[in-house]
């Protein structure tokens, strides 16, 4: 997941730190209700990525 957002940032601290935020939305989650975590997870950090550039 961090190369995703590696290439979605550019910075690696900036990529770190969105994995790390990301982190934290999994901790929160409901994970009984998530059916593909890496689905779940590529979505969090690409929104959390988009969020960063704006």
């Amino acid at each position: 997941m961090a190369s995703l957002a590696y290439r979605l940032l550019g910075p690696a601290a900036d990529a770190e730190d969105t994995v790390q935020d990301a982190f934290l939305h999994w901790q929160a989650a409901d994970r009984q209700r998530i059916k593909v975590p890496e689905a779940w997870l590529t979505k969090v950090i690409t929104n959390l990525c988009l969020d960063r550039l704006r």
